[in-house]
C-alpha cells in the first residue's frame, strides 16, 4: 500500500509541477525568443537552469533553510535582483526589436548555452517563494493522505518528479514555439520582439515596486 501511494504521490507531484509552469513569466519570454529563433539547444538550456533552480529550491525546503528566507528584508534582496535581471533582458530585446528571429539566431549571446543556461537559473532563482510552493505541495499530499512519512530518499524523489513536470512543460513550450515559427511574417516577428521586450520591462518594474516597499 505504501508504495503505491508513493508513486501516486510522484505522479500527482509531476502534474502539479506541469501545471505550475504554465503561467507566462520571464523564463518563459526568453524560451519564446529562443524558440522562435530555431535556436533549440538554447531554448532547452534555458528549461535545465530554470528546472533546476526550481528543485533547488525544493531541497532548501526539505533541508535546509526555509525560515531564513521569510525574512521581507531578504526577499527584497531577491525582488531587487530579479528586477536587474528582467531590465537588462527587456532593454536588450528592445533595442534588437527590429532584428527577425532569423537574424536574431545570429547573435552569439542569444545561441551561447552557457549564457541560456545562466539565464534560466538566473530568473528562477530570484523567486525563492518557490520554497513555499513546494512546501505548499507536499503539505496538500500529506493532508489528502498521499505522504504518511516520507524518508531522505522518497524526498529526493519527490523533489525530482515536480522538478521535471516543471521541466516538461517547458519542453512542451518549446517545441510548440518552434513549429508556430512556420506561421510568422517579418513583421509580426518585429511586434512580437516589442511585445517580448515590455513584458520583461512589466516584470522588471513589478519586481522593482515590491523590493522597494520593504527597503524604503
Amino acid at each position: 500500500m505504501h508504495d503505491l501511494k508513493f508513486i501516486l504521490s510522484l505522479i500527482v507531484i509531476y502534474i502539479m509541477g506541469y501545471f505550475t509552469a504554465i503561467p507566462v513569466g520571464a523564463t518563459q519570454i526568453e524560451i519564446a525568443k529562443r524558440s522562435f529563433s530555431n535556436l533549440t539547444r538554447a531554448a532547452l538550456m534555458i528549461v535545465l537552469g530554470s528546472a533546476m533552480s526550481d528543485t533547488m529550491y525544493g531541497f532548501i525546503a526539505f533541508f535546509g533553510i526555509a525560515p531564513f528566507l521569510k525574512s521581507e528584508l531578504v526577499m527584497s534582496i531577491f525582488w531587487l535582483g530579479a528586477s536587474a535581471i528582467l531590465f537588462i533582458l527587456g532593454i536588450y530585446t528592445l533595442v534588437n526589436y527590429k532584428k527577425t528571429f532569423s537574424v536574431s539566431a545570429q547573435s552569439d549571446i542569444i545561441k551561447n548555452l552557457k549564457v541560456s543556461f545562466v539565464t534560466g537559473f538566473s530568473l528562477a532563482v530570484t523567486n525563492p517563494m518557490m520554497i513555499f510552493w513546494w512546501l505548499a505541495v507536499y503539505q496538500i499530499q500529506k493532508d489528502v493522505g498521499l505522504i504518511v512519512n516520507f524518508d531522505t530518499t522518497e524526498k529526493v524523489f519527490f523533489l525530482l518528479a515536480g522538478g521535471l513536470g516543471i521541466a516538461s512543460y517547458l519542453i512542451t513550450l518549446t517545441f510548440i514555439l518552434k513549429w508556430a515559427k512556420k506561421f510568422l511574417s517579418e513583421k509580426i516577428e518585429k511586434r512580437i520582439n516589442i511585445g517580448l521586450g515590455i513584458a520583461l520591462l512589466v516584470f522588471g518594474l513589478y519586481f522593482l515596486v515590491r523590493s522597494l516597499r520593504v527597503l524604503i
